[in-house]
């Protein structure tokens, strides 16, 4: 798949159904758009693209604490995984001043190559986000261009949206936001060095820092599966401050790898939330951590064995 990061990297593109969306959660209503471009360009031998973009710091998105949901390597991969074969994703900064008709021009038709846009029926565009689903339709028309807006996903009769995840997620409810991204809820940071504290007490951990524009976690200990070299394994997740080993403001995920000892110190590792089980705690001793951990690691183990026995990867 190929990824430009600047609407001047992307050369004419060849002939393409594009879906258009910020994406920022890829739940299952973004995974409908992005779904009917790569059918649409199955079935009319066209690439398929997707046109997003990216917010940089200072962005109304960042000051509202509306934090990511997926970092933006796994956005990419995702759309990897979907079918998609070419991603446009420039700054917000880059073309929100364009004109409706000026980006429409120059940047889905002649830079994404658009013969189908594809869309949701909430799909604005240009300067002050002037454009949409009737304009969108009227410049489709009059440059030959096929317009497919796709109907709102509804769960529970109501339309899923990136907003409600987040509050899920910041109330612990992994389980439903799993439920509505159509996938476990997870990240893949790279492991740091820590302060080594689960090796002395039987229960070596992996530890993970979230960056600044990261969604907002229920801080506790959840039922989880890591991804080692293709492997999914069992595991048992705090997200939080790290209250009985330090003192920080940091927002740390630690995760014991039930099974497993191996050195991770550097790499990239997947670990999908499951479950929550219980709140961030601070121990009076170490001994009472080690025996908690041992607990967590008990309740976690059949959730995680389930989701694994079920997915299989």
């Amino acid at each position: 798949m190929e990824v430009f990061h600047t609407i001047a990297q992307a050369a004419a593109g060849a002939p393409a159904a594009v879906a258009c969306g910020y994406f920022d959660g890829l739940h299952i209503g973004h995974a409908a758009v992005v779904g009917r471009a790569v059918q649409r360009a199955k079935e009319e031998g066209l690439c398929a693209g997707v046109f997003t973009f990216t917010r940089a710091g200072g962005s109304p998105e960042r000051k509202t604490g509306a934090g990511e949901i997926v970092t933006e390597a796994d956005k990419y991969a995702i759309l990897d995984a979907w079918g998609v074969q070419r991603v446009l994703a420039p700054d917000f900064s880059e073309f929100h001043n364009l004109e409706p008709e000026e980006f429409f021009d120059e940047v889905l038709v002649r830079r994404m190559g658009a013969r189908v846009v594809c869309c949701g029926a909430d799909f604005r565009f240009g300067r002050a986000a002037a454009g949409g689903a009737a304009l969108l339709e009227k410049l489709c028309a009059s440059r030959g261009v096929a317009l497919e807006i796709v109907p709102a996903v509804l769960c529970g009769g109501v339309r899923v949206s990136s907003t409600r995840i987040r509050e899920l997620l910041a109330a612990g409810d992994v389980k439903e936001a799993g439920r509505l991204l159509g996938r476990a809820f997870g990240y893949r940071l790279t492991v740091v060095h820590g302060k080594r504290l689960g090796r002395t007490i039987d229960s070596p951990t992996i530890n993970q820092r979230f960056p600044k524009s990261f969604v907002r976690l229920r801080h506790g200990v959840y039922a989880a599966a890591a991804v080692v070299d293709g492997a999914l394994l069992p595991a048992v997740a705090n997200i939080g401050l790290r209250p009985t080993v330090e003192q920080t403001d940091a927002v740390n995920s630690e995760t014991y790898i039930i099974g497993f000892s191996g050195d991770l110190y550097g790499r990239q590792i997947e670990v999908r939330l499951l479950e929550f089980l219980r709140d961030e705690q601070k121990f009076a001793s170490v001994d009472a951590l080690r025996a908690r951990i041992q607990a967590d690691a008990r309740a976690s183990v059949p959730i995680a064995g389930a989701y694994i026995e079920k997915t299989g990867k």
